[in-house]
């Protein structure tokens, strides 16, 4: 696991979660639409990185692992 995957979890596990949760929640279908839509807005805010809406796909939101790709792919210069 990358650092924004690490940064990302930390973020569900302590502000989506009621508990930790050691697995992937997003891959396990623990994340509601309103935990995902907070999930985006703190990696806006936080990461500095915007999502565009054809970009959320079930694909690039199957895993936290396969966001902080995207995420990092979009800071690259």
């Amino acid at each position: 696991m990358n650092n924004t995957a690490s940064l990302m979890r930390a973020f569900v596990n302590e502000a989506l979660l009621d508990e930790p949760f050691a697995g992937d929640p997003l891959a396990e279908g623990r994340l509601d639409s309103l935990a995902l839509e907070q999930l985006l807005v703190f990696i806006e805010d936080d990461l500095g990185v915007i999502i565009e809406d054809d970009e959320i796909t079930p694909e690039t939101f199957s895993s936290l692992d396969s966001v902080a790709s995207l995420v990092d792919s979009k800071r690259r210069p």
